[in-house]
């Protein structure tokens, strides 16, 4: 019940920082300039937009995280607001929980509204039919079926709705490992190493191929790629941006295995649980 309550208040407190209204407003104006891009055929224009505005809630997505985190407890610590909540009967635990599921809430409002305004504008393209630039039609002969529109706006729904959810459960590791490492690090370093966790676990395997060159390096890059987080598996893209290539894709299948990845997130928590039940604040 604590836990809970302390990450309510932590929602509260953390969707009223301005630096996050900022990465969402950008986020936001990103995902509408898609409809600029009137002199792609639909077929074109939708592909271009998914693939670009997905990207686009990851990223920021990850930035969002991030901030939120490394702040988390830092500043419970700075304003001393830490003592009177620690002073009720309170558990370390649920405080250090509380904090990381409070961040959770918010990053999942967070990308839920980016999501909604992707959803929003891929409705508003799904009005003109996946033509190719070979089959433009007058305009006479391009009446707007809202049975199709609806059809293909309900696909391109289900498709994002795949795509955030593992969106989602990535950016829940980032939020986790942000969280932990605010015990031992200052938020503006702590920002800058999960950043660089974050980015060098998208091209694992660029960087293990590199180590290659270098016998002195490659052994221990490969150890530490067994226990670094390998965000690259969560990549969903190609089936969302071309499902009609990728055939049968298991999409919810592959959803609720990549979301197994949980655990990572469970361990990385447990640790941080363990250490701020016995660090002095």
């Amino acid at each position: 019940m604590n836990t809970w309550v302390i990450a309510h208040a932590t929602f509260g407190d953390a969707i009223r920082k301005r630096v996050l209204l900022v990465f969402l407003l950008i986020a936001f104006v990103m995902l509408t300039l898609a409809l600029l891009l009137n002199y792609f055929t639909a077929r074109e224009q939708s592909t271009i937009f998914k693939s670009t505005q997905l990207a686009i809630i990851l990223i920021f997505g990850a930035l969002i995280s991030i901030t939120t985190a490394v702040f988390l407890i830092p500043t419970e610590v700075e304003r001393k607001t830490i003592y009177p909540v620690l002073a009720k009967p309170v558990q370390r635990w649920e405080f250090f929980l509380g904090k990381f599921f409070g961040g959770a809430l918010t990053l999942g409002f967070m990308t839920g509204l980016m999501s909604l305004a992707l959803v929003i504008v891929l409705f508003v393209l799904a009005a003109r039919p996946p033509t190719s630039a070979a089959d433009v039609q007058p305009a006479a002969q391009q009446a707007l079926n809202l049975k199709d529109w609806f059809m293909r706006g309900g696909a391109e729904f289900m498709l994002v709705l795949r795509a955030v959810v593992v969106i989602y459960f990535h950016l829940l590791i980032v939020l986790s490992i942000a969280t932990t490492l605010s015990l031992f690090l200052a938020p503006t370093v702590n920002f800058a190493v999960t950043a660089v966790i974050w980015v060098l676990g998208q091209f694992q395997d660029i960087v293990l191929n590199w180590s290659q060159q270098s016998p002195v390096l490659h052994w221990p890059v490969r150890l530490l790629s067994y226990a670094w987080p390998h965000f690259q598996d969560f990549n969903i893209m190609g089936s969302i941006i071309h499902p009609a290539a990728m055939g049968d894709f298991p999409h919810w299948p592959f959803a609720a295995g990549i979301s197994l990845y949980g655990i990572f997130s469970a361990v990385v928590l447990m640790i941080g649980t363990l250490v701020f039940d016995r660090k002095e604040v």
